[in-house]
């Protein structure tokens, strides 16, 4: 006997996929960079480097491959305090999904300025300033 195929049988997989933010931004990014040109965007490195791409945004694969990692841990971080600020964001009656809602809001603040605080003393230490 053989079963019937369902509707899910045979489907591709769910992949939310959003556009990158250099995408979304990009005039914006081309009017004022998240990093100088020219200069790796590795704040541990922040060394002067000869951009084979006018969007190249670190020296060597070795810095790219360490701001992959970076971007992926805070992404990592980041990712259920997004989606719990975003799911009570317009609640207006359930109480414990509003404070959920906030301390998501909170850690993704909290988390902003700690992240950029440890970025900017990582150049510094590295001898560059913008």
């Amino acid at each position: 006997m053989t079963l019937g195929l369902t509707q899910l049988d045979n489907a591709l997989a769910v992949h939310f996929r959003p556009e990158p933010f250099s995408k979304i931004a990009h005039r914006e990014l081309e009017a004022y960079p998240l990093s100088t040109p020219g200069i790796c965007f590795n704040p541990s490195c922040s060394c002067s480097f000869d951009m084979s791409r006018n969007w190249s945004l670190y020296c060597s694969d070795a810095c790219r491959k360490v701001g992959d990692a970076e971007m992926r841990r805070i992404g990592h971080k980041a990712a259920p305090a997004l989606l719990a600020w975003r799911m009570g964001k317009y609640e207006k009656e359930d109480e414990a999904l509003r404070a959920l809602s906030r301390a998501g809001r909170n850690y993704v603040a909290r988390l902003q300025g700690e992240w950029y605080r440890d970025r900017m003393d990582r150049v510094q230490r590295s001898g560059w300033s913008r």
